[in-house]
């Protein structure tokens, strides 16, 4: 049997990577970037009653915080690892220093990006049935363009998202960038449920 040893310049690394292990944490799930803090959070006393992706455990230390301004600082740890689900919260004692809950985001409808020149639906207001939104999408065209091709630009980043439908349209409106001219169109992306 071979042993492995570590110099001296390998103990601060160890004892980081020990120190992260400890605590629980998980590195960010690239499916759900960061949301703002105070974003809106389903909370589950027990195990979610809907389908999620498990984003890890969040923790907050409340010696001085009062239940409510506390419970929204373990929210906002749900914010920005990108979740919109805490559950496992009647783990937490009601007196209890330290709250600590599962982050989550709610299953997603799409099945991963779809290939450019994908057929997507696109509406000036909200679509008339049932959508999961999924964010903005920016397309960036030739001063040249016209707005037809623009709007292709814009719902092949629909389909890049794995999107089928494209809402609440904007521009495209002359914008000023490094190259000289261009236009800029902004829509916002979603999958049909």
């Amino acid at each position: 049997m071979k042993t492995i040893g570590f110099g001296p310049a390998a103990l601060p690394l160890c004892l980081l990577l020990a120190g992260a292990a400890a605590c629980g944490g998980s590195a960010p799930d690239a499916r759900y970037p960061a949301r703002e803090d105070g974003c809106p959070v389903r909370t589950y006393p027990g195990s979610p009653t809907i389908p999620v992706d498990d984003l890890g455990t969040v923790r907050v230390e409340c010696r001085s915080a009062a239940g409510g301004a506390c419970e929204r600082r373990l929210l906002d740890q749900v914010c920005s690892r990108g979740g919109d689900v805490a559950w496992g919260m009647a783990d937490n004692a009601l007196t209890s220093a330290t709250l600590v809950a599962h982050a989550a985001h709610s299953k997603r409808a799409t099945r991963g990006p779809r290939e450019r020149g994908c057929k997507v639906q696109v509406f000036t207001d909200a679509p008339p049935m049932k959508t999961e939104n999924i964010g903005s999408v920016t397309a960036f065209c030739s001063e040249d363009d016209s707005r037809e091709t623009c709007l292709r630009e814009l719902e092949d980043q629909v389909c890049l998202l794995g999107g089928d439908v494209l809402w609440q349209v904007d521009g495209p409106t002359p914008e000023a960038t490094s190259n000289g001219t261009g236009q800029r169109m902004h829509g916002r992306a979603a999958h049909t449920r």
